[in-house]
């Protein structure tokens, strides 16, 4: 593990990004000796996916499904296409 200074940091950080990445260091910036961050190489997994998944998924939780139904078929019969849905007032 390789530790660099927050000046030496902002200086060479494009270097820094290219260790990390293409030969999977690990680096840890420090500042006025004290370990501040640590860079590491991000990798994307399944499980990242999933949770964004949930995420947006949750948001749909306590929304009234039947009354979203009746005010659909309402806004066709007059004409209405601006219904707000999703937001709560």
């Amino acid at each position: 593990m390789k530790t660099i200074s927050a000046y030496d940091a902002r200086t060479k950080l494009g270097e820094l990004l290219n260790e990390v990445y293409y030969k999977n260091e690990e680096i840890v910036i420090e500042r006025k000796g004290k370990p501040m961050v640590k860079i590491i190489k991000y990798e994307e997994s399944v499980n990242d996916k999933d949770d964004a998944f949930h995420k947006l998924a949750g948001l749909w939780k306590d929304l009234d499904t039947d009354k979203m139904i009746k005010d659909i078929y309402e806004a066709r019969k007059d004409g209405s296409r601006h219904k707000k849905y999703l937001l709560k007032r």
